[in-house]
C-alpha cells in the first residue's frame, strides 16, 4: 500500500487550523474566580446583575428619602436626605463597579450592612427624625432582594464570611453626612478571596476594563441630570439655612410695613437668590457633563487601544502564516527539482550504457 504525502495546500490548511483553535483559546468565557466558586454564570452576567442590584439600592434609598421628605418641612432633615442621596450613589457606584465581580457583590454586601447600622444608629434618628423608619424598611427589602440575586447567580456567602464582612461593616460605621465609605477592598475582601472557604480570585483583563466603563457611563446618564437637581436643592437648603439670610428673614419680617411701598427691594434681594441657586446648578451641570465627556472619552481611547492591538496581533499571525506557506513552497521546489535531476541522470546513465553494449556487440560481431 502507498502513502501519499501531504501536499503544500494540506499543510497550510492544517496550520491554519491551528492558529484559530490556539486564538480561540484565548477568548474567556468565564473567570477563574467564577470557577473556584462553582458559579454557573459568565463574569459580564454577573457584573450586569451587580450593576442592576446597585440601581435597585440606590432606588430604595431614593423612594425612602422622598417619603422622609413628604413628612416634615424642616430644611435640616430634608437636606440630611440630599446629603443621603448623594452619598448612596457614590458609594454603591463604587462598590459595584470593583475590578471582580464577585468581590463587588461582597462589597455591595458590606455597604448593605453598613446602611444597614447607619439607619439604626441614634444620628440617624436625629438627622431623620422620625422618617427613619422609611429607610430601615428599605434597606431590609434591598437584603432580600441582594439574597435572592445572589442564589439566583450561585454568589451566595457562606455564614463564616458573612460574619466578617458585618463585623468589618460594625468596625467601620458609617458616622456622618456625607460620608465617604472605607473600601471592603482594601482589608475584608482581599482576606476572602485568597481564603479557599471564599469565593475567589481576582478578574482582569481588557473586556472586564471595557464593561466597567460602560456600566460606568450608563450610571453616569441615568443620575448625572438627578445629581444635579439634588445638588442645586442642597445649595438652595444651604442659602436659606446661612445666618445672613436668616438675619435678613428676619429683618424683613420686623420691617414688613415699612417693605410694603417698597417691593422693587424684595423682588431684587428674591432675584439675587435665586440667580446665585441658578449659578450654582449650573456650575454643577456643567461639572457632571464634564465628566460624562471624559468617562466616554476614555471608553473610546480603550476600544481604540484594544482594536489596533487586536489588528496588530491578525497582520502578525497572518505574516508568519504567509512566510510558512513560502518555506514550504520553496522546499517542494527544491525537493522537485532534485528528483528531476536525479532522473534525468540516471536516464543519462541508462543511455550511456546502452550505447556501450550496442558497441561491445558489434565488436564481438564483426569478426564473425
Amino acid at each position: 500500500m502507498t502513502h501519499r504525502r501531504p501536499t503544500a495546500l494540506g499543510r497550510f490548511a492544517g496550520l491554519l487550523v491551528l492558529v484559530v483553535c490556539a486564538a480561540c483559546a484565548h477568548v474567556p468565557q468565564q473567570s477563574e474566580n467564577l470557577k473556584q466558586a462553582n458559579i454557573e454564570t459568565t463574569t459580564a452576567e454577573l457584573r450586569t446583575r451587580t450593576v442592576e442590584l446597585g440601581r435597585h439600592l440606590v432606588r430604595e434609598v431614593e423612594a425612602a428619602c422622598d417619603s422622609i421628605d413628604a413628612g416634615t418641612t424642616d430644611s435640616r432633615v430634608r437636606g440630611n436626605t440630599l446629603l443621603l442621596r448623594m452619598s448612596t450613589l457614590a458609594g454603591t457606584t463604587e462598590a459595584v463597579l470593583r475590578e471582580d465581580p464577585v468581590v463587588a457583590m461582597i462589597d455591595l454586601y458590606g455597604f448593605k450592612a453598613q446602611l444597614a447600622n447607619f439607619f439604626a444608629s441614634p444620628l440617624a434618628a436625629v438627622s431623620f427624625g422620625p422618617g427613619v423608619t422609611y429607610p430601615q424598611r428599605a434597606i431590609d427589602r434591598f437584603a432580600l432582594r441582594w439574597e435572592s440575586v445572589a442564589t439566583e447567580a450561585g454568589a451566595t456567602i457562606k455564614p463564616e464570611n458573612r460574619a466578617k464582612v458585618e463585623a468589618w461593616a460594625r468596625d467601620y460605621p458609617i458616622d456622618r453626612l456625607p460620608f465617604t465609605r472605607p473600601s471592603l477592598t482594601g482589608a475584608l475582601a482581599i482576606r476572602l478571596r485568597d481564603d479557599e472557604s471564599g469565593i475567589g480570585a481576582s478578574v482582569g483583563g481588557i473586556q472586564s476594563t471595557l464593561d466597567r466603563l460602560e456600566h460606568r457611563a450608563s450610571l453616569a446618564n441615568e443620575y448625572a441630570v438627578k445629581e444635579g437637581m439634588w445638588l442645586s436643592q442642597y445649595a438652595a437648603l444651604s442659602v436659606g439655612g446661612m445666618p445672613e439670610t436668616a438675619e435678613l428673614t428676619r429683618t424683613l419680617r420686623d420691617s414688613q410695613s415699612l417693605m410694603q411701598g417698597t417691593p422693587e427691594l424684595v423682588d431684587r434681594a428674591r432675584l439675587l437668590t435665586l440667580m446665585e441657586v441658578n449659578r450654582q446648578r449650573v456650575e454643577t451641570l456643567v461639572m457632571v457633563a464634564q465628566e460624562r465627556a471624559i468617562v466616554l472619552q476614555a471608553i473610546a481611547s480603550e476600544r481604540a487601544t484594544v482594536l489596533l492591538a487586536i489588528s496588530e496581533e491578525r497582520r502578525q499571525v497572518m505574516g508568519g502564516v504567509d512566510s510558512l506557506r513560502t518555506r514550504v513552497i520553496a522546499d517542494e521546489m527544491r525537493a522537485i527539482d532534485h528528483l528531476v535531476l536525479r532522473l534525468a541522470e540516471m536516464i543519462g546513465g541508462f543511455l550511456l550504457l546502452g550505447v556501450l553494449g550496442l558497441a561491445v556487440v558489434r565488436r564481438r560481431v564483426a569478426p564473425a
